[in-house]
């Protein structure tokens, strides 16, 4: 099989894992907000809901960070592929990776998860920024009652110790680009 036909199937291959992770990011979205606006309303009447808020809120962003990660993934090895074609053929046939670093995000700046700060910011970034703003005041929300309403110091600090479990790893992760890091000393 010629070399260029096996490198446009891969490039096949990973256009196809964007597209699922960009429907099952927002399958998730749609689907944590209705969890989330649902367990609100009951919070509402049943005080002992309050627990479920920042654990609710807390997963939700863990799996929609999880699509990220291989939406990431997926850039990044689309944009190699395509500029090793583009270097068999001796032209610029492929620049699809060339358009979504401008108009989502660029894939090799750091950035808080998706979302680019500075004259690279796009709406795309806006929208991520959005969803973890949502998330955050849903989180505070519920640790703030069940820490004022319910009295649950223990709760308040097991959950606290889970989260910044999760952000300082996220944080490594993703806008210390560990990843892509990682990706980056396999292409070389």
């Amino acid at each position: 099989m010629e070399k260029i036909t096996l490198l446009s199937e891969q490039l096949k291959r990973m256009r196809q894992m964007n597209k699922f992770y960009h429907e099952q990011f927002l399958i998730d979205v749609r689907y944590y907000f209705f969890i989330s606006l649902a367990v609100l309303i009951v919070s509402f009447s049943q005080n002992k809901v309050f627990y479920l808020v920042p654990i609710v809120s807390l997963l939700g962003s863990v799996i929609l960070a999880f699509h990220a990660y291989f939406l990431i993934f997926s850039r990044h090895y689309s944009e190699y592929l395509e500029n090793k074609i583009n270097n068999l053929l001796d032209s610029e046939t492929f620049i699809t990776h060339k358009l979504e670093n401008k108009y989502f995000f660029p894939i090799k700046d750091k950035k808080i998860v998706v979302a680019k700060l500075g004259k690279d910011f796009s709406y795309f970034g806006f929208v991520t920024l959005f969803i973890t703003f949502l998330g955050l005041a849903q989180y505070f929300y519920g640790m703030y009652n069940v820490f004022y309403v319910l009295g649950n110091d223990l709760f308040v600090i097991f959950m606290t110790i889970i989260t910044l479990t999760t952000f300082i790893y996220g944080f490594y992760w993703f806008v210390n680009n560990e990843g892509e890091k990682r990706l980056q000393n396999e292409y070389e």
